[in-house]
């Protein structure tokens, strides 16, 4: 249990929490030095509370005032005799809000996918007991919404299927906005109903209908179980609102230091869901506001292909790329597909189509350096902080 301790003004330097324990959790992975950002997950009383590291979850005493979602940078001070932690808050430079996404999303890199993953896990539970409150439409329509961001079997017929999936996710609904509000001549009607079709938009709706009844819950005639099955859904809206709204800063980020856009996109293999990174570049003089040159590579682990890195260039009509993997089968899978890709290809259009298929016995530590490379990841961003 970690005690906080309120700072005294002018003392930023003060230790805010401390760990009664002897030597550091092993699960936590604390070293002397390290800067992370925390988040209040749940008040548990008055003067109790849990946070969320990035590196496991810890339950807190305080007699300071922290509420669900307050955000607070850390530092390890001491790890002997007792863990000790100071509240880093050295100006206001140090919270502005884009450097506070950076953090909360080094402090939990997977939370898009997450929001994919839990949000059908929830469809499949919870969202089905509460039919008394919700309309049926609704439910349906979120569960209809997250399965569309999967990608799965069916989605290798739908050349947009990445297209579709920024769209669905809400990433274009502020764009929509602005160009309405600057006087762009969409229709007020097309504009509303494209917005209604974004699972942001319908998470918001969902947030804003069920926490009503949520905060009149106390004393009232609903059952425990539904009472419960109601709590993660508000939870899960505005955690996944906010994880949605982080990935939209990220890639703001991202293109103001010209390196493109990263997706977290859900693949279906077997029975489960696994991640791919996927991050797009667009490089060169731009004609027409269009790219010269893309670049796209994608980081996924399969069951049946293991560990695998696709990078793939595209200008004018030039596309090559390669794909690299770490297990023998799987390049010999690849290296049989590879005359199939280079043909269809071709037959696409392009006037020159190459392919090539390598195995990297690294995989792991040259996607490791990959990302690290990223301004999204960039430890020069992160130690601003301290």
């Amino acid at each position: 249990m970690y005690p906080i301790h309120k700072l005294p003004p002018g003392s930023p330097d003060s230790p805010v929490l401390t760990h009664s324990r002897q030597a550091a959790d092993e699960t936590l992975s604390l070293s002397k030095g390290d800067v992370f950002r925390a988040q209040v997950v749940r008040k548990l009383s008055s003067h109790e509370i849990l946070i969320e590291t990035g590196r496991g979850m810890l339950s807190a005493q305080s007699n300071h005032s922290f509420n669900r979602g307050d955000s607070m940078l850390l530092k390890v001070e001491e790890l002997q005799p007792q863990i000790l932690l100071s509240l880093v808050q050295s100006s206001e430079e140090a919270f502005h809000p884009a450097k506070s996404n950076l953090a909360m999303f080094r402090s939990s890199p997977d939370s898009l996918f997450n929001v994919i993953r839990n949000g059908l896990a929830l469809c499949d539970g919870d969202l089905q007991s509460l039919l008394p409150l919700l309309e049926k439409a609704e439910a349906d329509s979120l569960q209809r919404m997250l399965s569309s961001l999967v990608y799965s079997e069916k989605s290798l017929n739908d050349p947009l299927f990445i297209k579709q999936f920024i769209i669905n996710l809400g990433f274009l609904v502020e764009k929509s906005l602005r160009r309405f509000s600057s006087g762009y001549t969409e229709k007020e009607d097309d504009l509303r109903n494209s917005s209604a079709k974004t699972l942001k938009d319908l998470l918001s709706r969902l947030s804003v209908r069920m926490r009503p009844l949520l905060s009149g819950a106390t004393g009232s005639e609903l059952n425990p179980g539904l009472l419960k099955a109601l709590e993660n859904l508000v939870t899960y809206a505005d955690d996944a609102l906010e994880a949605i709204y982080n990935h939209q800063v990220i890639n703001v980020i991202g293109q103001e230091e010209e390196q493109g856009y990263y997706f977290q996109i859900p693949v279906k293999s077997s029975e489960h869901l696994t991640m791919a990174d996927l991050f797009v570049d667009l490089k060169g003089q731009k004609s027409k506001n269009l790219p010269d040159r893309f670049r796209f590579v994608v980081f996924v682990t399969m069951d049946a292909l293991g560990d695998l890195m696709v990078d793939v260039n595209c200008r004018q009509k030039k596309v090559w790329g390669t794909f690299k993997c770490s297990h023998v089968d799987s390049d010999r899978f690849l290296q049989k597909s590879l005359e199939i890709l280079n043909d269809r290809m071709t037959s696409a259009g392009y006037s020159q189509a190459n392919f090539t298929v390598c195995r990297c016995s690294r995989l792991a530590e040259e996607k490791l350096d990959f990302i690290n490379n990223r301004v999204i990841y960039s430890k020069k961003i992160i130690n601003c902080f301290a």
